[in-house]
């Protein structure tokens, strides 16, 4: 029976970029999105291809961004939706946290067989 692949995405959302990591049991990549004008609307469905199907997902940045995406999954990707594990919103500010990596890399890269 083939083992279940067990991956991790954070998503950082800002009004100019998006940047995701992603843990795998083996590896970790990144991708980054950049927005040419502050117009523009973000394409959604490519970034959330992108992804591969995460086993969690979690949302760190701009609260009002952060609650459109949501909005987007719920409407478009309802299992990708119910894998929202956690939330951070806050100001523009707002970074990816190496604490919250590090949690997630020990997590996915702990059990590798």
């Amino acid at each position: 029976m083939e083992q279940m692949k067990m991956n991790a995405c954070i998503l950082y959302l800002n009004n100019k970029r998006i940047e995701m990591i992603k843990l795998e049991s083996d590896h970790m990549e990144s991708k980054t999105w950049e927005k040419p004008l502050a117009s523009d609307k973000w394409d959604f469905a490519e970034i959330t291809k992108t992804l591969d199907s995460p086993s969690e997902v979690i949302l760190v940045g701009e609260s009002g961004l952060n609650m459109e995406y949501r909005r987007w999954l719920a409407n478009h990707d309802r299992v990708l939706a119910k894998k929202l594990i956690a939330v951070i919103g806050g100001t523009l500010e707002t970074k990816i946290s190496p604490n919250l990596v590090s949690h997630f890399k020990e997590k996915y890269f702990r059990n590798r067989g």
